[in-house]
């Protein structure tokens, strides 16, 4: 799932559960500027106005369709290896958010993270958040920045945001059911751990022995 580059920081406090960190619109606008200035020239020139928000065609309604059937692909494999590449297809999916922006955003956001910048990591993050407010990975990645700062109750927030935008993203469902045990919610975590088996069977999240422990924790052992 590639959670663990979030993980692996330097510590730096967490503000109060009570306050939600957010950006404003000038402080997003400013960070795009510097950003995008910063980028590469395209050969093409600038992109076309108006290019965030490209209504829906039917490529994209075509794109969903393929979603589907990875989704597919995945809960019917047999071995690790197809059910890697299925698994990959949907997450390179889910790293797209149909703005050249937050990508980029989002992008800069992951090298802070990498260099120990985590308030400069959740600054971008949350400006990609204002540039595309639909995208699922976004706050599935300031949740595992507020993870590796021990912001649980944040963490908790974003990563149930995620899974309502988008009710299969597998590295939410892994985290959270992770996240609700390490809390003794063990009920709670053993329904995503059971709905995450189901759409991805070959998940190293649901293997047998984790899944048969919280089963017993949760249901006991039948006599």
């Amino acid at each position: 799932m590639r959670l663990v580059s979030f993980f692996s920081l330097r510590h730096r406090p967490a503000t109060p559960p009570s306050v939600t960190p957010k950006v404003h619109a000038a402080t997003a606008i400013a960070l795009c500027a510097v950003l995008l200035g910063s980028a590469p020239a395209s050969a093409e020139g600038p992109p076309p106005p108006h290019s965030e928000a490209a209504p829906e065609t039917p490529a994209a309604r075509s794109g969903e369709r393929s979603l589907d059937f990875y989704f597919a692909a995945l809960a019917a494999s047999r071995d690790t290896a197809s059910a890697a590449r299925a698994r990959g297809r949907i997450e390179a999916h889910w790293n797209r958010s149909g703005s050249d922006t937050a990508d980029l955003l989002a992008a800069r956001a992951a090298v802070a993270v990498h260099a120990g910048e985590r308030a400069l990591a959740l600054d971008l993050v949350d400006a990609a958040i204002v540039v595309a407010p639909q995208w699922p990975n976004a706050r599935f990645h300031r949740a595992m920045i507020h993870l590796s700062e021990h912001a649980i109750d944040r963490a908790l927030a974003d990563l149930t945001t995620t899974l309502t935008m988008e009710p299969r993203h597998l590295a939410a469902m892994s985290a959270l059911a992770s996240l609700l045990d390490t809390a003794g919610r063990k009920p709670e975590a053993l329904k995503w751990l059971r709905r995450l088996a189901r759409l991805d069977p070959m998940n190293p999240a649901v293997a047998a022995d984790r899944m048969e422990k919280l089963t017993i924790d949760v249901e006991g052992r039948e006599l």
